[in-house]
């Protein structure tokens, strides 16, 4: 694989100690135009040679190209974050992929000030001036967001398109489950049990997502305010 030329500019802020989520997405990008992602994403992709006492001129000059693309990797993400940052992954700065992991692993943390960040933001909600907000309409809501949270990873394309209805109505979340769970099965793939559980006949209130503690009541006429009065996301 041939080298990178490196003549683009960086185009966002470096990181520090509010902008990791930005910042790793646009680095990601950024490493991506470069060239420079796979040496920093997936270091097993590394050239292995047959012998690597016998080295072939190909093989040689595959290992000296991927060294020199690491080292342009760590190169970057080293001039891209502050300078406060950077006693963080002193101790690797000539691994790409270490650095990476580091950096991630000291911003996304499950600490109680991220707890309190996250629950802080929640409770800062303000009911605008003409808005209909209720107790219920909360209740909805968290349910709604407790339902496409246990979804796995495969299905984000699915959530995707969630995210993009007008409302996250749980009667309207609980159309689009069941159609996604038609549609798999129609095209023989096998549905997550946290959709097949949610999309079900039964009622929502005896499915528990993975992660998500729920505490019911029994419901009253065709309301659907008795679902759940507590949610604990065990994701905070």
């Amino acid at each position: 694989m041939s080298t990178t030329t490196l003549t683009t500019k960086r185009p966002f802020p470096a990181l520090g100690e509010r902008n990791y989520g930005s910042w790793a997405d646009d680095m990601e990008a950024y490493l991506k135009t470069l060239d420079l992602w796979d040496v920093t994403d997936d270091p097993m992709a590394a050239p292995l040679p047959e012998d690597a006492m016998n080295l072939t001129t190909e093989e040689r000059k595959e290992v000296r190209d991927w060294e020199k693309r690491k080292g342009q990797a760590s190169g970057q993400i080293w001039l891209a974050v502050e300078d406060g940052q950077k006693v963080h992954v002193k101790e690797v700065k000539s691994d790409p992929a270490k650095m990476w992991l580091k950096l991630k692993e000291v911003h996304v943390q499950q600490k109680p000030g991220t707890r309190f960040n996250a629950y802080d933001a929640l409770l800062g909600l303000r009911k605008l001036e003409g808005e209909d907000f209720t107790i219920d309409s909360l209740d909805n809501d968290l349910t709604s967001m407790a339902l496409i949270c246990a979804l796995p990873a495969e299905y984000n394309n699915f959530v995707s398109s969630l995210l993009l209805l007008d409302s996250l109505d749980l009667s309207k979340l609980q159309s689009a489950f069941q159609n996604e769970e038609s549609q798999r099965f129609t095209r023989g793939v096998d549905a997550s049990p946290s959709l097949a559980m949610a999309a079900g006949s039964t009622s929502i209130s005896s499915w528990k997502p993975v992660g998500v503690t729920m505490h019911t009541r029994k419901p009253e006429s065709s309301s659907i305010s008795w679902m759940k009065k507590s949610l604990t996301l065990n994701a905070f």
